[in-house]
């Protein structure tokens, strides 16, 4: 280091016009001595290099102009500066950062331990050590996330909502009720929120209301085919004893008798005929379709016609019990629909019916 100061001490005392390689040269000159000592003079000569930094350009621009008298002046005021920065640099607080902080010791007001410039050099200080300085921690004692200013998130219930947002901060609850506990009064298992009947048990299709029982027989009204008539389970809730409801038919449990190849009821199957009318008057929105069917025994047309007889005598006896007639329809099928082998008298029996359809609920 020592030759560049002597170089630019002997090239100051040069006078006269100077060359633009003289001037480069000086100039590069200059631009060493700064560069290798660069840090120190920044840290404790700050002004005096950059004076000689911009001086040294300044020369390199009268020079390239052809200004040699500006440009020799220049280069004077750069290499004293230059000398004057490098000379001020030299003390040990320059060139030392004991804490390696990159804040020289001689700026730093905390210089063996590590800081930041805009506290001087030393450590901010966060006595909880929740990595939020207590100049902004509102809670420096106590560690908690930035999203809550330095202060620990509190949940009393432990329902992981904290308090501040949770509106039951006592009583744990999801988050789907604002950390509130759901209610479920009647305990049916539907939360009073979603519950029709909060304090009445009920199935969640029922919207948590129980189904009612109208006669009480111990069959909620929905599955309940008799809902107004007290009746046993077997026979869907309706009270009928020779008749059972299904979805979709009257079904007789015993049949409808008639004088022999005749269309000509008998009077022991009037109860159960009776008991259809009833049946019909306590479902006025029932519409049904009677049907008379036959065994195969004589001709296919004889039997067609005899079924139809048939049906049409059931429809008048209904008639005759107060049912209205745009409630019924009749039709004969004859034998062509068995249910079982006409080749036995038994099956043949069972073929000879008359049943009742429910074409409309």
């Amino acid at each position: 280091m020592r030759y560049i100061i002597l170089a630019l001490t002997s090239i100051m005392t040069l006078s006269g016009c100077i060359t633009r390689g003289v001037v480069e040269k000086r100039a590069k000159a200059v631009e060493e001595l700064t560069g290798k000592q660069h840090d120190p003079m920044y840290n404790c000569t700050p002004v005096a290099l950059a004076k000689a930094e911009s001086y040294a350009d300044f020369a390199r621009y009268s020079s390239s102009v052809g200004d040699s008298i500006d440009a020799q002046e220049y280069l004077r005021l750069a290499e004293k500066y230059a000398s004057i920065a490098y000379k001020n640099s030299r003390d040990k607080a320059c060139l030392s950062d004991t804490d390696l902080d990159q804040i020289p010791d001689i700026y730093d007001q905390c210089p063996k331990t590590p800081g930041v410039k805009e506290n001087h050099g030393c450590p901010i200080p966060d006595r909880d050590g929740d990595g939020i300085p207590d100049s902004k921690d509102k809670c420096p004692d106590k560690p908690g996330p930035a999203i809550n200013h330095g202060c620990p998130i509190i949940d009393t219930d432990g329902d992981g909502i904290p308090d501040a947002k949770d509106k039951c901060p006592k009583k744990p609850g999801p988050p789907i009720n604002h950390g509130c506990p759901i209610v479920d009064t009647d305990g049916d298992g539907i939360p009073d929120n979603k519950d029709k009947c909060p304090k009445k048990p009920g199935p969640p299709i029922n919207h948590g209301c129980p189904y009612l029982d109208t006669d009480k027989d111990g069959i909620p009204d929905n599955k309940d085919k008799c809902p107004k008539k007290p009746g046993p389970v077997e026979n869907n809730g309706c009270p009928y004893k020779l008749i059972k409801i299904t979805d979709n038919m009257i079904v007789l449990k015993q049949k409808i008798f008639f004088a022999f190849n005749k269309a000509r009821i008998e009077p022991r199957s009037y109860p159960v005929l009776n008991e259809i009318a009833e049946a019909m008057r306590d479902h006025p929105k029932w519409k049904i379709e009677i049907q008379g069917h036959t065994d195969d025994r004589g001709s296919a047309s004889y039997n067609q016609k005899l079924s139809e007889r048939r049906a049409f005598a059931v429809y008048k006896y209904l008639v005759g019990r107060g049912i209205a007639r745009d409630r019924m329809t009749y039709i004969g099928y004859g034998e062509s629909r068995p249910i079982e082998d006409n080749s036995t008298a038994e099956g043949r029996a069972v073929n000879r019916r008359v049943e009742f359809h429910i074409v409309k609920q």
